[in-house]
């Protein structure tokens, strides 16, 4: 098959196409080569294939931006938690100091009471030896299990006890021994059983303290595990701060266009900003610089950090703006002469300087 005849055959065979009208008018017929049909076919199926492309991807857009701001919600329920978390934390330190400083008192007491009841049972002996009288029993000694190690709480007052009991001179002991001769073994007998008393209650004052010192611990705990959580998230902003200076340096030296959008075929000022924090950050920014200047936070100029946008007027309304680079530099769009440069952050003054990171 030669050329000529397989062109006609094959590249300008036609479809023809007939329109019938209602009318008993004569069909309208006129043919399409094939090469035109298939034309039509391949752009409706690229246009499709466009359409869909956009329509998944605005879609991808949509979900990132929704879990950006999950994270958001997020983090902000976490500062709340720690902020609780360190004011219980503060209120529990409070508690263990009154309970460290009433222990100290107690224990204080303790010895003092101990002391007296010495004092108390060596003043009888030295009365009984005057008088005369035998010695108490076994029955009725003091044993250096009850006495000496006994501890004292609030609830009872070992001061007010022994006042109460307090002994008369040598010379009154004839009378006392007239009123009641076993007066004194019954009052040590009372002091001993009101010791046993303290001390079941000292334990259980030791034993609040030791399950409050748990829950401090827990506390402590936790706190730790935020303070890593937020140690990690700092980190994460740092590094992204820093990706976004290296990406806007990697661009210097390309050319400024007016109204441009993309760095690598020309950009200005605004367009460049924004096509960096969107890329890098997620972060979206309006087109000019005027709009800009109003996202995000703004900061001191001497508290600015590299990501932030730094913004310079004319006199009266902003018309440029630049990416902080940190150690006093700026990397932006400058003019058509220069293109994208590194300068120093005052070869203008500043007038605004904003963080649009959220940290």
């Amino acid at each position: 098959m030669n050329w000529k005849k397989f062109k006609k055959e094959r590249v300008f065979l036609s479809y023809t196409v007939m329109l019938l009208p209602h009318s008993q008018k004569k069909p309208i017929h006129f043919k399409i080569p094939v090469w035109v049909f298939g034309a039509i076919f391949l752009g409706l199926f690229v246009l499709t294939g466009t359409c869909l492309f956009f329509a998944g991807s605005r879609y991808q857009l949509e979900q990132v931006r929704k879990e950006k701001e999950q994270l958001e919600l997020e983090w902000t329920k976490l500062a709340q938690q720690k902020q609780q978390a360190d004011q219980e934390n503060e209120v529990l330190r409070q508690e263990q100091e009154v309970q460290e400083q009433e222990l100290k008192e107690l224990e204080a007491r303790t010895r003092n009471a101990r002391k007296e009841l010495e004092e108390l049972a060596e003043r009888e002996s030295q009365i009984r030896q005057e008088l005369g009288l035998e010695q108490p029993g076994p029955e009725e000694e003091i044993s250096e299990e009850e006495a000496p190690e006994e501890e004292i709480s609030e609830e009872e007052t070992p001061e007010e006890e022994i006042s109460k009991a307090s002994l008369p001179a040598p010379e009154e002991a004839g009378r006392m021994l007239r009123l009641s001769p076993t007066g004194l073994p019954v009052l040590l007998a009372e002091n001993t059983m009101g010791s046993h008393i303290v001390r079941s209650e000292l334990d259980v004052l030791q034993s609040s303290l030791a399950e409050k010192n748990g829950r401090y611990e827990g506390y402590l705990n936790r706190i730790e595990e935020q303070e890593a959580a937020a140690a990690a998230e700092k980190a994460r902003k740092e590094a992204l701060r820093a990706a976004i200076v290296t990406s806007a340096s990697y661009y210097i030296g390309n050319a400024y266009v007016y109204g441009g959008n993309n760095p690598n075929t020309g950009v200005d000022c605004s367009g460049f900003t924004k096509y960096i924090l969107g890329n890098v950050a997620g972060v979206y920014l309006n087109r000019t610089a005027a709009e800009q200047a109003h996202q995000g936070r703004a900061v001191a100029v001497q508290e600015a950090r590299p990501g932030d946008l730094v913004f310079y007027s004319n006199g009266s309304n902003i018309n440029h703006v630049a990416i902080y680079a940190g150690d006093g530099q700026v990397v932006h769009a400058s003019n058509e002469r220069v293109g994208i440069v590194r300068s120093n952050m005052y070869y203008r003054t500043p007038v605004k300087v904003v963080n649009v990171l959220g940290d």
